[in-house]
């Protein structure tokens, strides 16, 4: 089984992610080359800012899906959404106009790097409440949650799923970034990696050398479920 990116903005022109179907279809093959056989897109959904409606999604998706087995790329796309929580969030989820990851109940959820922690755990309570599994996007971009590592345990505790983003794991998103995941890591707080893609140059979908460094510095069986397993099992059922 290929390594699975359950965070990426892959499709072409409705967020800051590819620009382009040409772009989306060589990001692809950068996924490809980098050992990745299945990808999340997962567009921002930001009140005020990114706010494409789920059809639209679906349409592009469907058109990126056709326009890649032309290519002869062989990656499994599927949709999801990154949301950006704020008040009054709920009330869309409830008419489901977001998308889950997979359609699954689990959902990608982001804060403002500078969020305080008792905002996010009560977001991630009230998301839990729902029916909902909230899985923390790129948890080393919150400062809170750097300065404690205890509070993403804490949030994993609630139900919550953590994930980190691949560059973090090999230091491309800086040194204070690599440290803290990997302080995650050893204490196997971590569920899933996504490569956070946006581009082929800065921020491209690569994978495969966050997974060496993973089967050299944990444990076999701990990477496997980071690069393939714990998707497959929960978002793929």
């Amino acid at each position: 089984m290929g390594f699975i990116d359950i965070h990426s903005h892959i499709l072409p022109g409705v967020d800051d992610g590819s620009r382009s179907m040409e772009e989306s279809l060589e990001m692809l093959r950068i996924a490809e080359a980098e050992g990745v056989s299945c990808m999340i897109a997962t567009p921002h959904y930001k009140q005020g800012r990114y706010r494409a409606d789920k059809k639209e999604l679906l349409d592009r998706l469907k058109m990126l899906r056709e326009e890649a087995q032309q290519e002869g790329i062989g990656i499994r796309l599927h949709l999801g959404t990154e949301i950006f929580y704020r008040a009054g969030l709920e009330e869309k989820l409830m008419r489901q106009e977001l998308g889950t990851l997979n359609d699954t109940d689990f959902l990608l959820v982001e804060f403002s790097p500078f969020e305080e922690y008792l905002y996010i755990r009560n977001a991630m309570e009230e998301l839990l409440g729902m029916g909902y599994c909230p899985v923390a996007a790129h948890v080393e971009r919150y400062q809170c949650l750097v300065k404690d590592a205890t509070r993403a345990a804490q949030l994993r505790d609630m139900g919550c799923r953590i994930q980190v983003n691949t560059g973090s794991i090999t230091g491309e998103n800086g040194l204070g970034a690599r440290h803290f995941v990997w302080k995650l890591l050893k204490r196997e707080l971590v569920d899933y990696l996504g490569t956070d893609a946006h581009n082929t140059k800065t921020r491209r979908p690569a994978m495969r050398r966050c997974a060496e460094l993973l089967y050299k510095k944990c444990s076999r069986e701990y990477a496997q479920e980071l690069l393939f397993e714990n998707a497959a099992r929960e978002l793929f059922q």
